[in-house]
Parts: C-alpha cells; structure tokens; sequence
C-alpha cells in the first residue's frame, strides 16, 4: 500500500513539475499576459475547433521573428485561392484585397500568381490589429509576406485584385501606399 502511495505521489508531483516548466517559457515570452492565448481559446470554441487555435498559438510561440509586427512565420501549405492561403496549417486572409472568387474572371491568374510566389516558400503574417479576432469562417487576418515580398501589395500593383473599402475604416493597413488611394486616407 505504501509503494502504491508513493507512486501517486510522484505522479502528481512530476505533473505539476511539467505544468510548471513548461509555461516558464510563455511567461518569459508573454510575460503575464497570456490574452492571446484567451483570444484564441476563444475563437476556437466559437469556431468548435479548439485544436486549431492551441495550434496557433503554438506555432506563434515557436516562430518567432524579428521582423517588426509578424507574428506567424512558416511555410506556405496551401492556396486556396488569390486573397486565401495557410502558413503552417493557419487559415489566412488577406487585409483588404479581395480577389475573384472561382467561377470568375481573374480567379485562375489570382491563384497562380500567389501560388507561384508563395507556395512552398517561407511565409509571415502580420496580423491587422483592427480585424485580430479575425473573420466570420476563422481565419486570421493580415499581410502576408512570401520570402519577403507583400503579397497584398503585389496583388494590386498586378492588378489581380481590387480594395475591399467597408475594411478601411477598422484596417490598421488602410493607410499602406496601396491601399491609400481607395481607401481615400488623407496623408
């Protein structure tokens, strides 16, 4: 009975051990405030998908940058289509521009423009901090760099895309040289 106890005892001990080391590194990274983890907690019971929103903060923890404002870094998995894509697994958005959908004109030149900057390369995500808790289908919203490049940026100059304006007035981005004009922002 009495190695039976012991047993639990340090059971419960090394569990508590490991809790206890392993938000060491979110409190040094975090420091207290752990409100983008209740953010995402949040929108993923809104969304049912609570694996997914751990995973994003994961993933946002591991990758850090020095790259002023991103906040995921990663491979590019997957295009969905001109203003859609995922950075390890995150479902992204594009701030503001907004491409043809499949079934229209430009939807097929959109697709292959991103996929042919960003597919397979590394990918950075600079969250729009007026659109953070992200959009109604869950995904995070922001500009997207593809080794580099602004993917939202190369959209307009190439004409793929066009400026979603009802997002000027929330978009922390509204005022960037290409968005500027449509988003009639005075200087």
């Amino acid at each position: 009975m009495v190695d039976r106890e012991k047993l639990l005892a340090i059971c419960v001990l090394s569990t508590f051990l490991l809790f206890i080391f392993s938000t060491i590194p979110l409190q040094i990274t975090y420091g207290n405030n752990f409100n983008k983890l209740r953010s995402l907690q949040d929108k993923s019971i809104v969304y049912g998908d609570f694996e997914r929103g751990f995973q994003s903060f994961v993933s946002q923890i591991i990758n850090q940058t020095a790259t002023n404002g991103v906040e995921l870094v990663g491979n590019v998995t997957h295009v969905v289509d001109g203003d859609t894509l995922d950075i390890n697994g995150i479902r992204v958005r594009l701030s503001l521009v907004n491409t043809s959908e499949r079934g229209q004109p430009g939807f097929k030149e959109a697709k292959e423009f991103v996929s042919s900057l960003c597919l397979g390369k590394h990918g950075e995500l600079d969250v729009d901090d007026g659109q953070r808790r992200g959009d109604r289908y869950g995904r995070e919203i922001g500009i997207v760099y593809c080794n580099g490049v602004n993917l939202n940026e190369k959209l307009m100059d190439n004409h793929l895309a066009n400026i979603l304006t009802q997002y000027c007035d929330i978009s922390e981005f509204a005022n960037e040289k290409w968005a500027k004009s449509d988003c009639s922002i005075e200087p």
